[in-house]
């Protein structure tokens, strides 16, 4: 039905519009969930549910996500070493970076990094 896509055309903006401000965001380490709600123009409750309701994810699990999305692009990019990096996507500790990154992809960053330089130099 037509509401049912102009309720997925909703979630849809919403959900580019929280991506838009995580990204312009994404160096800032003292960035929280209270500001991106804020921003959303809800309260940290309601837009924790909303988050939850469309990703399955936490507001801290899917700013999580973006940066460690943003993470694997950087050191795809051969450009920048480990620390940079996770200095880039806001995690100012690198020890807690390097965590998080092999949660979402079971693998050091410096081991992604050079899996991914090797393959584009073959």
């Amino acid at each position: 039905s037509s509401l049912h896509y102009l309720i997925n055309k909703q979630d849809a903006d919403f959900l580019k519009s929280v991506d838009t401000f995580i990204q312009s965001h994404l160096d800032d380490n003292n960035f929280t969930v209270e500001d991106l709600a804020r921003e959303m123009g809800m309260s940290r409750t309601v837009f924790f549910k909303k988050m939850k309701g469309l990703t399955g994810l936490s507001p801290i699990e899917y700013i999580r996500e973006i940066r460690m999305h943003e993470a694997a692009k950087l050191l795809k990019t051969g450009k920048y070493n480990v620390k940079d990096v996770s200095y880039i996507v806001g995690i100012s500790d690198t020890k807690y970076f390097t965590k998080c990154f092999k949660k979402k992809y079971n693998t050091t960053p410096s081991e992604f990094k050079k899996k991914h330089i090797n393959r584009t130099i073959d």
